[in-house]
């Protein structure tokens, strides 16, 4: 059978977000899925196997960066590195919620994971996302996406949490940074946050992807977590929120955002790609304003671990 190579030209989620693609070649053209990534001892993918892009897989591949309909016919019988994102709707959207339940986390994470939602015992939970590294700031006082991969500022997390926990006092909240989660020393002396302490050894994608704790295992936490605090544009809140678990509901910042007026927007999108995430992020769509009292959304549900 012919192969298919994934090799780690990206971070992990935006690894995930190939698989969709990788299947729909397999469906279609009998492809077998070879994935090159150092992660793979914290989770599996089922009907993949693990190896080397090497000299050998290099020869004679297709290399795809960017595959649309037209491209997706020619596939059958070549073997292919992967590198694209997005492909046709018809072939990945059926598939892609299904491709999402083939990934699995190991066994002792998974356990972790439980125990320190466990500590929680019967409170409500909120996931906060912050991505910062590799994503810039704008303005240390608006939010703006003018950069292409914009981060949010650390106080407009606060604020979204000071009106959570006005609306639901009993909540905790999950955080989940790139970096260090004690680096946040402020949301930590404010309000009852809990990060895991499962230490990453993952280091090779250089100091501004760097996480302190393992990344699978601090993506499917946040993934058990019924509301997010999610980081627009972000393919980590995507497969937190949208792909993985049960359905997540996010608050965003809005584009204008300010200290003295934290602009929040709801997003909805359980089983929608990546694509339309970042859309919602760049330009509005999908995306319902909140008012200051956070209406419409509900605080009180506890974290979802029945699917790990």
């Amino acid at each position: 059978m012919p192969k298919l190579f994934i090799d780690e030209f990206v971070g992990i989620t935006n690894r995930l977000e190939t698989l969709p693609l990788a299947f729909a070649i397999r469906r279609k053209y009998g492809h077998d899925i070879v994935l090159d990534w150092h992660e793979l001892d914290s989770f599996s993918v089922d009907d993949t196997s693990r190896g080397k892009v090497g000299l050998l897989a290099r020869l004679g591949a297709q290399r795809i960066r960017h595959c649309n309909a037209t491209m997706f016919a020619t596939l059958a019988g070549k073997k292919i590195i992967l590198r694209s994102l997005d492909g046709p709707e018809t072939e990945l959207g059926p598939i892609y919620l299904d491709v999402a339940r083939k990934i699995h986390i190991a066994l002792h994470l998974a356990a972790r994971i439980r125990e320190i939602f466990a500590s929680i015992g019967d409170r409500p939970v909120v996931g906060v996302h912050i991505r910062q590294g590799d994503y810039v700031l704008a303005n240390q006082d608006k939010y703006e996406i003018t950069k292409e991969w914009p981060a949010v500022p650390v106080w407009w997390y606060e604020a979204a949490m000071t009106a959570i926990v006005a609306k639901q006092p009993e909540t905790c909240f999950l955080l989940s940074c790139n970096g260090d989660p004690a680096q946040f020393q402020n949301l930590h002396n404010r309000f009852d946050v809990v990060s895991l302490d499962v230490p990453s050894h993952y280091h090779y994608k250089g100091s501004d992807h760097d996480s302190l704790v393992n990344p699978v295992a601090d993506l499917f936490a946040l993934a058990c977590c019924p509301n997010l605090l999610a980081t627009p544009v972000s393919g980590y809140s995507h497969w937190a929120a949208n792909a993985l678990g049960s359905p997540t509901s996010c608050i965003v910042p809005v584009p204008g955002a300010t200290r003295d007026n934290p602009l929040m927007g709801r997003v909805e999108l359980h089983g929608a790609r990546l694509p339309r995430w970042r859309a919602a992020g760049r330009t509005g769509s999908d995306t319902l304003t909140l008012n200051e009292r956070l209406d419409g959304m509900n605080f009180a549900r506890r974290a979802d671990t029945t699917w790990l």
